[in-house]
């Protein structure tokens, strides 16, 4: 009996959805973390320790950290701050991943806490070895974040305004997709007035959409060519599909299947190319 062969067209889905299933695993542990920066204005004088403070249960094996070598005075008052349910992230630690960080502040002044125990949610936490206080507001975070703390206030605010940062972010994208794509559209006979003004439309609401549904995690897709291939290919799947469905039905400059083969052409194009802006900026998008 003649065994039937399988098309290699069908395994495709099949692959996707493999990939798909694998995505979680990939991105525990091999991925950028989140990562959140702190830089302290009108602090006190002398030394300065911080932290986050958290809602969960205290861990039975804390993770192996720095605390042992820093000044226990001032750790004392650091979590003096711990109660009502709220533990120090870094200094105490949670049940689950851990943090990764340092009570003392960096090279450039400013503290940095990581990994994927990096609770969402906190309160900035800080002490002196004469006083100790805690942000009455919590501070939720995005993916990766850069936040100041008054100790006057004992307030915190975004580093760079929420709007701002997001026109940055979507300048990024924005620019590249444009030229990329704008090319392209002309080498496929593209010119009335009608047809690149859909073409502009198309795109701003497209990349727009995809900083509204991303946020800053877009912004890691820079780290490395395999996470970003990870982080936007089902985006893009949906951005081609949008578009393809505006050319279809609003451009009427040549025929339909030429219009939807731009749309796949175009977005193939800025797919591959569009890392490399990315991947320049990643330090930037980040400091933001």
């Amino acid at each position: 009996m003649k065994q039937k062969s399988v098309s290699p067209a069908r395994l495709i889905p099949v692959l996707l959805l493999c990939l798909l299933c694998l995505l979680p695993t990939a991105y525990a542990d091999i991925g950028p973390k989140p990562e959140i920066t702190i830089t302290v204005v009108n602090a006190p004088e002398g030394t300065l320790y911080l932290d986050l403070l958290t809602q969960g249960t205290p861990t039975d094996h804390p993770y192996p950290n720095s605390n042992g070598e820093r000044d226990p005075a001032i750790l004392e008052n650091l979590r003096s701050l711990e109660g009502g349910g709220w533990v120090l992230a870094y200094t105490t630690g949670v049940s689950g991943p851990p943090v990764f960080g340092d009570v003392r502040p960096q090279e450039d002044g400013s503290w940095r806490y990581s990994y994927i125990g990096l609770p969402e949610t906190f309160r900035v936490a800080a002490a002196t070895a004469d006083e100790a206080q805690a942000a009455e507001t919590p501070y939720t975070r995005e993916f990766v974040g850069n936040i100041v703390y008054d100790w006057q206030a004992n307030t915190v605010r975004e580093a760079t305004p929420a709007p701002l940062r997001f026109l940055a972010r979507l300048a990024a994208t924005l620019a590249p997709t444009l030229l990329i794509e704008g090319v392209i559209f002309w080498l496929f006979g593209f010119r009335e007035k009608r047809s690149w003004l859909v073409f502009l439309l198309a795109n701003a609401v497209t990349q727009t959409g995809l900083h509204l549904a991303m946020g800053s995690t877009l912004t890691q897709a820079g780290w490395h060519f395999l996470n970003y291939f990870l982080t936007i290919l089902i985006p893009e799947l949906v951005i081609w599909a949008a578009e393809a469905a505006a050319y279809a039905l609003l451009v009427s400059e040549h025929d339909r299947r030429k219009r939807i083969g731009y749309a796949f052409a175009a977005n193939i194009a800025s797919f591959v190319l569009g890392y490399f802006p990315l991947h320049l900026l990643y330090g930037f998008l980040k400091s933001l």
